[in-house]
């Protein structure tokens, strides 16, 4: 072999031996770059109203200059992002987030933050996903309410959450003691626009509880509400030859037989008289009282004849005592007018 071939042998072992030391450091490099990329992580979404949201994430510059942006659409493709925000070069987490409006409620939508080094290198946190306006479905009646017997009346109310536009409800009842099954009433109808409804109810002869239900594939239920029904009691009265005599009598219906009356007067009271801030009000005084007889099949009556010492505004009260299928009702008012002698009596007298 030729001096020169040796020469070179010897020139090609070393540069192999050399390349094989820097193998280390080479591959040291690349992992120390590798573990000082950026971190991005994507957060919980905040804020979820009918068309926008807040999107949250973290990201950690691990040292390196980095911005970030949001990837956003009703589809894992996106197709929607925000603007690009610098976040520096620190070494720890940094919490962000960012607006976005123009959503479409009852959509899903899907989301990642991605991190952008100096050089362009992106590095994407994991996708998300949340609901538009998304609120849990629920039926809402009014609480519960008085009517008198035989007066038509009306149940509204609202289901609310997605899809809640042009549900078909049916109205259900069960009536005092409650103890029976739900039975169906009327025909369904269906929510409007923003889910409200409403139900024309027959009129009532004894306390009744109501609900509304869905009449999907998964029945959703309201509470039930109870709708009290309360005496029908008319009030008249008869006068007679001598001033402030007169006959109070009436009706009750369903009959009430040994139910109580009182008939009241509107009266305005002062309570706490002189006391910085009292105010006058008003408030019923019994003045005569009587009982509920026999009458027809369907009604009950009352009477009593009485001297008026207070004119004013009367009323007929015909109380029930224990709990039970009917409450307590209240006759419109009619005015009566105090006997000659009492009014004078209770005119004050004039200084001298």
């Amino acid at each position: 072999m030729s001096t020169s071939a040796i020469i070179r042998r010897g020139a090609l072992t070393a540069s192999l031996v050399a390349a094989s030391a820097l193998a280390p450091a080479l591959t040291s490099w690349a992992a120390t770059t590798k573990a000082k990329r950026p971190v991005a992580i994507t957060g919980r979404v905040a804020h979820v109203l009918s068309s926008s949201a807040v999107l949250d994430a973290s990201i950690d510059p691990n040292g390196i200059q980095t911005s970030y942006f949001f990837q956003y659409g009703p589809t894992p493709a996106y197709g929607s992002q925000t603007p690009t925000v610098v976040v520096g070069d620190g070494t720890s987490k940094v919490k962000v987030g960012q607006a976005i409006a123009g959503l479409k409620t009852g959509l899903t939508y899907y989301y990642r933050v991605v991190a952008v080094t100096s050089s362009g290198e992106q590095i994407a946190g994991r996708e998300r996903s949340f609901i538009v306006g998304k609120t849990k479905t629920k039926l809402e009646l009014p609480r519960s309410a008085v009517v008198v017997v035989g007066t038509p009346f009306l149940i509204s109310g609202t289901l609310s959450g997605l899809g809640n536009a042009h549900q078909e409800l049916a109205l259900q009842a069960s009536t005092y003691p409650y103890s029976e099954a739900f039975k169906a009433l009327g025909a369904p109808t269906f929510t409007g626009p923003t889910g409200q409804f409403s139900f024309a109810a027959a009129p009532i002869t004894a306390s009744t509880e109501y609900r509304v239900v869905t009449l999907g594939l998964r029945p959703l239920y309201s509470r039930t509400e109870v709708v009290h029904a309360q005496l029908k009691v008319v009030l008249h009265v008869r006068t007679s030859g001598v001033p402030g005599l007169v006959r109070l009598y009436g009706t009750v219906a369903p009959a009430a037989i040994g139910a109580q009356v009182l008939l009241q007067v509107h009266e305005g009271v002062k309570p706490a008289a002189g006391k910085p801030g009292a105010q006058a009000t008003a408030r019923f005084v019994t003045q005569f009282g009587t009982v509920v007889k026999k009458g027809g099949k369907t009604f009950s009556r009352f009477s009593v004849i009485a001297k008026v010492r207070v004119g004013g505004r009367y009323r007929a009260v015909v109380k029930l005592r224990a709990a039970g299928p009917l409450v307590t009702g209240y006759s419109p008012t009619l005015v009566l007018r105090a006997s000659p002698k009492s009014a004078k009596k209770a005119k004050p007298k004039a200084k001298s």
